[in-house]
């Protein structure tokens, strides 16, 4: 059977019940199989028991299966300029996160230890096994002291260490993902340490082509090729990608970052499924997109017209898989 997944705010990431039942409602009705709960993506809230019931309820009335979840580092880095537009805290501490499984000061470390076990809280809830996480680097931090981005890492592999065994006694695996801005070579750093220090049954990739269609300018498909093995989770997205002279350009980056259907943009897509059906990722694959994003849609038409076409593409996509597996 072929299986498909979509994340749950491809309309809207509001703070509002109402908005994710609506999503999900109309997930079910263009056909999708599964989901993955991006919903407080950011920010430092946390779910009640009631609420991650809700969202168990919710799921189960439509019929979708929680596939995995989109868990927060903590806090909002954006910031605005005078004109408006958006401007990510990126290069260094955000120092405005209180809950950051990251940070030097203990008790902030550990507000964010409970951040993370909240949505591994979650996971049990409604189903799900896998859940991304966001490591947003201060790299401006790593170039100007090597101590700093070591003792950066020493809080990580502590609150990691913490984490562990929650995650594990949950059934419920951790997925680093790719990101924005950080250079590659941050980027791999990052995972190497982490993926030497960790087993899988705790740690992997989620994999956001986007992201990599956007940073990895000589290679697409580089964190497919070095770490499908630890391949658990997706963000299936296209962009145009941005000139390579725009890569300092924190403002160009974040408005490439398109999150358009696949098939799309400048990405591969058989070459994103060799690497997918080489890798233990259970299938379906998580499509990340972003249809009107914050925008009204002019009918219920147009909204289900564009989900239907998305869940087209992720059974197309799903069939590469197959294709790709029968040759293996």
């Amino acid at each position: 059977m072929l299986t498909t997944s979509v994340n749950t705010d491809y309309n809207n990431d509001l703070h509002d019940w109402n908005a994710i039942e609506h999503q999900v409602e109309h997930i079910a009705k263009a056909g999708f199989t599964h989901t993955q709960w991006i919903h407080d993506w950011e920010g430092e809230y946390l779910y009640s028991k009631s609420e991650m019931f809700q969202a168990r309820d919710i799921l189960s009335y439509y019929g979708i299966k929680a596939h995995t979840i989109h868990a927060t580092e903590g806090g909002q880095r954006d910031l605005f300029d005078a004109q408006g537009h958006k401007v990510p805290h990126v290069r260094e501490r955000c120092t405005r996160i209180r809950k950051d499984y990251t940070n030097p000061n203990e008790y902030l470390r550990l507000a964010g230890v409970d951040l993370i076990k909240n949505r591994i809280d979650l996971c049990s809830h409604i189903g799900a096994k896998a859940m991304v996480l966001h490591m947003q680097l201060p790299f401006g931090m790593f170039r100007r002291s090597s101590s700093d981005m070591e003792d950066y890492y020493k809080q990580v592999c502590k609150s990691f260490d913490e984490v562990q065994p929650y995650a594990k006694a949950a059934g419920v695996k951790i997925a680093l993902e790719n990101l924005l801005f950080t250079p590659v070579e941050y980027e791999l750093d990052k995972f190497e340490r982490l993926f030497q220090r960790y087993d899988f049954d705790f740690l992997g990739l989620c994999y956001d082509s986007g992201h990599a269609s956007i940073m990895c300018q000589d290679n697409y498909y580089l964190y497919l090729e070095k770490y499908h093995d630890r391949l658990c989770v997706t963000h299936l997205q296209d962009t145009d990608s941005v000139p390579r002279e725009k890569l300092d350009d924190d403002v160009a980056v974040v408005q490439a970052d398109a999150h358009r259907v696949p098939f799309t943009g400048v990405l591969d897509w058989q070459k994103i499924a060799y690497w997918v059906a080489r890798a233990p990722l259970e299938m379906p694959a998580d499509f990340e997109i972003g249809l009107k994003y914050n925008q009204s849609f002019e009918s219920e038409k147009e909204e289900l017209d564009l989900l239907s076409d998305c869940h087209e593409r992720a059974l197309k996509f799903h069939q590469m898989v197959l294709n790709e597996k029968e040759l293996l």
